[in-house]
């Protein structure tokens, strides 16, 4: 269960890693990259089209086709992403759902909310797809105790 991203960010993430570090200028599938990700590619579809509107990516149609990433992944923050999908609404709600909530007439978490939703925005705001493509690298690299279930192509490229 995600605390933070809902399905389609969670796709659309997954999807712009996949692409930032394939790094290829073969254009990739739906269907390549719901398989390597464990992502209906029905899903991922409908979040492709979302990518595509916000110029992150590029369709390619006709045999090869698929989708490009146009845009440098360490312009791309995680901000970014949540915003194309509409999904930055929750930050601004009330953490426990009142309909009217601000310093004026605050709820019992407001001030507590504030200042975490202040953090989480700096994160978003901070963290770029390339950060994760290069945080996935590194995992991939690493000798770790830990059962880390990294997509195959992080492991594939395992450096070291």
């Amino acid at each position: 269960m995600a605390l933070l991203f809902a399905k389609p960010t969670e796709y659309a993430i997954r999807a712009l890693i996949y692409l930032a570090a394939k790094n290829n200028p073969r254009p990739v599938t739906v269907l390549e990259i719901a398989q390597a990700e464990g992502l209906s590619s029905h899903h991922l579809s409908k979040v492709m089209k979302s990518l595509t509107r916000s110029k992150i990516v590029q369709p390619v149609r006709g045999p090869g086709g698929g989708y490009r990433l146009i845009k440098d992944p360490s312009s791309v923050t995680l901000w970014n992403v949540m915003d194309v999908l509409g999904a930055l609404g929750g930050l601004e709600e009330c953490a426990i759902g009142w309909a009217e909530c601000k310093d004026e007439n605050p709820c019992p978490l407001h001030d507590r909310w504030t200042q975490l939703r202040d953090k989480i925005s700096a994160y978003l705001q901070g963290t770029t797809v390339a950060d994760l493509v290069d945080t996935v690298r590194k995992k991939g690299s690493e000798e770790s105790p830990l059962q880390i279930n990294l997509p195959s192509w992080a492991v594939s490229r395992k450096t070291g």
